[in-house]
């Protein structure tokens, strides 16, 4: 009886601990560089042909969660900020310099 009890309990853990695996060498293994440019051709595919990869930087989040905020915007002009998180994955997109 103890063994029908254990055997899902065992399954469970080690279910959980592949997924941890898993996630963490996703998080690992994601790079700024490899994010800043997927959200640079996101933003160029959106505006169309007046941006360009160019008009994209990128600062440290300052914000729990969050681990890059890119700024895409020509100079003097509406954009978009995308708020990254530790996965590489957009979290958040607002407009900036006006409506874009």
């Amino acid at each position: 009886m103890s063994r029908m009890i254990f055997l899902p309990f065992v399954g469970l853990v080690l279910l959980t601990a592949v997924l941890a695996f898993l996630l963490g060498g996703r998080m690992a293994s994601t790079t700024e560089t490899e994010v800043i440019e997927r959200v640079a051709r996101l933003y160029v595919g959106e505006v169309g042909a007046d941006a360009d990869r160019t008009d994209c930087r990128a600062v440290p989040a300052q914000s729990d969660g969050l681990w890059l905020v890119i700024t895409c915007a020509p100079a003097d002009s509406a954009g978009f900020e995308y708020f990254i998180d530790r996965f590489g994955r957009i979290a958040d997109r607002k407009p900036v310099g006006g409506e874009a």
